[in-house]
């Protein structure tokens, strides 16, 4: 007995005396779990999105993925000239920041979206004019004039859909992304005879690109390069990815039974502010929502939208508030002038009637909800001290009737709706104030000539026990 008892603790000894393989991207692994998780309500010392040591710490520990995404318009020759440099690929990001700060004049920071996420999950952002336009017409009456009886819709501005997922080995990250940035130059007249007004039909620049990418931890990837809607413009789209990890309260509550009360909170600023802002607490919510407080007091930046739903843990709940707008769907073209015919000599067969010219008519409707909504399921961990939440917030807005110089003033009104949504599943713990990511209004889509208003928009969730 004394023999087995000395030769397990020989095994032991062994196994204890072996060398771990290290992670080759942690150099300090208490180190870099304490930077990627900063306790609840403190505010993080260094950039969140700067490079640094954030693999995994505890395995049993949840982590969220928070994607930034940062678009810089600059001239095609400057991009050129920036690549020819020594080390320009990778020196390009932090020229482009430099450039933005000093107000150069030549670098404009044109976008920047926030979405927080988990590990295999995907998630998309919107911030689009919605663009109805006509597909099928009518005949061509005798003076050449043609009625849209079908339209279809197309989203203009940004699209971004994509699936982090940690290699808990390495601490990098896989990402399958998607980003589309369509833009409207307007409609150009199509004439199946060339004497004839023609019917409108829709030019679109269409820029998307898709790929796999593995990236670090804190440092930006370049994921796409559109050209701008001006000749000779183009657009840098870089991601940066962090992963954090979530620490509970340390006096951890017993399992509640309870309800969990959710309110959202969306904020506005100027962009440039708030993405001086991101760089400093986006892993902090609370310390992000506190920076905040002086410029809404400040009326710098504006409470857009605040609500509160009170739900069981494990119950899909839904949030509305705005306007039904009603708009037309199917249409009655306008009709000619029939003169009276006559059948002949039968009188028992008279002709067909006379019939006045008809106005055009609409047959059917649909309608569009406008305003906030936020469809939410909260998931309460066995102990109590964290929520799984799957979210989709949303706020559309009625931005006025289809407008272009080619667009006939006998068509059919056709309202333009602006989209500000984005879809996500991330982890948070209960008790805490959690900054999601932007819902941005759309940029330069050229949809009723839609210019940027150069304003960031934050979605805070807080998530506490009833």
């Amino acid at each position: 007995m004394k023999t087995h008892f000395c030769l397990f603790l020989a095994c032991v000894s062994l196994v204890s005396a072996q060398d771990k393989p290290k992670d080759p991207f942690v150099k300090d692994k208490k180190a870099a779990a304490a930077a990627a998780a900063p306790s609840p309500g403190k505010e993080p010392d260094a950039d969140p999105f700067a490079p640094g040591d954030n693999a995994a710490a505890a395995s049993e520990k949840p982590k969220n993925v928070q994607c930034l995404i940062e678009s810089f318009t600059l001239p095609q020759a400057d991009y050129a000239a920036l690549l020819d440099e020594p080390g320009g690929h990778d020196k390009l990001h932090a020229h482009l920041l430099n450039a933005v700060r000093a107000d150069s004049g030549t670098v404009r920071l044109d976008a920047c979206h926030l979405i927080t996420t988990k590990s295999g999950t995907r998630s998309t952002f919107e911030c689009t004019d919605e663009l109805i336009y006509p597909t099928e017409w009518t005949h061509a009456d005798r003076t050449g004039f043609q009625y849209p009886t079908a339209f279809e819709m197309r989203q203009m501005g940004d699209v971004f859909e994509f699936e982090p997922t940690l290699d808990p080995e390495t601490g990098s990250l896989n990402i399958t992304q998607a980003f589309k940035r369509d833009y409207f130059p307007g409609f150009r007249l199509y004439k199946a005879d060339t004497t004839l007004a023609g019917i409108p039909v829709m030019d679109v620049l269409a820029r998307s690109t898709t790929s796999s990418t593995r990236m670090l931890p804190g440092l930006p990837t370049l994921i796409a390069t559109p050209k701008t809607a001006q000749p000779g413009g183009i657009s840098l789209v870089f991601a940066t990815l962090q992963v954090i990890t979530l620490q509970a309260h340390q006096a951890t509550p017993e399992p509640r039974k309870g309800n969990l009360i959710l309110t959202a909170r969306v904020i506005s600023l100027e962009r440039m502010k708030g993405w001086e802002l991101l760089k400093k607490h986006a892993a902090d919510g609370g310390a992000c929502l506190a920076a905040l407080k002086p410029l809404l007091a400040a009326k710098e930046a504006a409470l857009e939208h605040i609500a509160t739903i009170v739900t069981q843990p494990g119950v899909r709940s839904l949030h509305e508030s705005g306007l039904v707008h009603v708009y037309g769907t199917e249409f009655s073209p306008p009709t000619e002038c029939a003169e009276l015919k006559v059948s002949g000599s039968d009188p028992n067969k008279p002709g067909a009637p006379a019939r006045p010219p008809g106005l055009a008519g609409t047959t059917a409707h649909e309608y569009r909800n406008t305003g906030f909504r936020l469809e939410i399921e909260p998931t309460a961990s066995p102990d109590g001290a964290f929520a799984d939440m799957t979210l989709a917030p949303e706020y559309v807005s009625m931005t006025g009737n289809l407008k272009d110089k080619n667009y006939n003033e006998h068509y059919p009104e056709m309202p333009l709706f602006s989209v500000q949504k984005f879809t996500a599943g991330y982890t948070q713990v209960i008790g805490t104030t959690y900054l999601i990511g932007t819902m941005n209004s759309p940029g330069d889509t050229g949809a009723n000539e839609h210019k940027d208003d150069g304003r960031m928009w934050l979605l805070f969730m807080d998530v506490d026990p009833e």
